[in-house]
């Protein structure tokens, strides 16, 4: 049976499979006797009933091909995954054929960290018609994956047999680090903090006065003042900023849960540095991420993470980057995986993941 089905899936075409149902099988035995009485026989009638049995068969294979052709099928993704977080999967199905319907479908979605997953049965789709099917998937671990084939089946007109085209919708996708809580690195949170340059419209400690100008905001006049000096005085303020936190994963190590955990509170303490507008530069041997205060600058640098692997710490780009970025701020945050700390390393705190 499964030598049979082989044979007529490479026959048909690459992208298309082909199954005897139970029925089909049944019906292919009485079609296959009704043959060989008619050949025995040399009966007119058998002839004419064996004749019928095969266009039966014929009629099944072009309608059901006809019914696959008409589909269009599209995928749409999230661009941000991350590990241990359901994300949802849209399939939109359409029947392209400006007259004919298209009956009977079945929808299956897979990928490489989920198996065959059935999404829906679609018992008619009129001319032009979309329909869209959603569901949610999950990733266990942070890495790159891929969503392979779009398979659409159907057992018209007759259920004698299953034909399946596989649609190749292979979309890329990247899980990011999952997130976890990190209390022993609350401390790593904060930046020094000092006043930064003056402003006229934002901050929060009022610098001095000067004369207001046409385009000056109102509600930053101080009136006591305009009314002792006879003119309109302005407050100029000052806004609090924060010196970058200079952070360094080193990846140096072996596969294992132990480096998995270290990339993932590698990853929290960016994502949470980013959350309070701390601006954050992040370095491992091979890379250097310029500093971000935002999560879109982030992004680099998570991604990043999503796909590290252990090092030897031959390739030293990223790590002579942050050396000379941690001794012009005089300080940074060196997270020990499993090694030592090289004897280079600048003055900085070590942190042990």
């Amino acid at each position: 049976m499964k030598l049979l089905n082989f044979i007529l899936s490479f026959l048909v075409h690459p992208y298309r499979r082909l199954y005897l149902t139970p029925r089909g099988w049944i019906f292919c035995a009485i079609t296959v006797s009704m043959g060989l009485v008619a050949m025995n026989t040399g009966h007119n009638l058998f002839h004419l009933m064996f004749g019928f049995l095969l266009s039966a068969v014929l009629v099944s294979g072009i309608l059901s091909e006809m019914v696959l052709r008409a589909i269009t099928v599209r995928r749409d993704i999230p661009n941000e995954v991350t590990a241990r977080i359901p994300f949802p999967v849209l399939v939109q199905i359409q029947n392209t054929h400006r007259r004919r319907s298209v009956y009977a479908v079945h929808v299956s979605d897979s990928s490489d960290f989920f198996p065959r997953r059935k999404l829906g049965y679609l018992t008619v789709l009129k001319p032009g018609e979309k329909k869209q099917i959603s569901y949610f998937a999950q990733v266990d671990k942070r890495g790159s994956y891929r969503l392979r084939w779009v398979r659409l089946s159907t057992r018209f007109p007759f259920g004698f047999f299953e034909k399946v085209r596989l649609v190749p919708l292979e979309d890329n996708l990247v899980a990011y680090p999952g997130q976890s809580e990190v209390p022993q690195l609350k401390s790593l949170l904060r930046g020094n903090d000092h006043s930064g340059s003056r402003k006229q419209r934002t901050g929060e400690e009022v610098l001095s006065l000067r004369p207001a100008l046409p385009d000056d905001d109102h509600r930053l006049i101080h009136w006591r003042t305009s009314a002792r000096s006879g003119q309109l005085m302005v407050k100029e303020l000052a806004e609090q900023q924060h010196d970058p936190r200079s952070l360094f994963f080193d990846n140096r190590g072996a596969e294992g849960d132990r480096f998995e955990h270290a990339v993932e509170i590698a990853a929290n303490l960016l994502r949470l540095l980013a959350k309070t507008g701390v601006p954050v530069s992040f370095s491992t041997w091979e890379e250097h991420f310029r500093p971000a205060a935002n999560g879109n600058e982030v992004k680099g640098a998570l991604r990043h993470l999503a796909l590290v692997t252990p090092t030897a710490g031959l390739r030293q780009t990223g790590f002579q980057a942050w050396c000379v970025q941690t001794t012009r701020e005089n300080g940074g945050v060196f997270l020990q995986v499993e090694l030592p700390p090289p004897q280079t390393l600048p003055r900085c705190e070590i942190v042990a993941l």
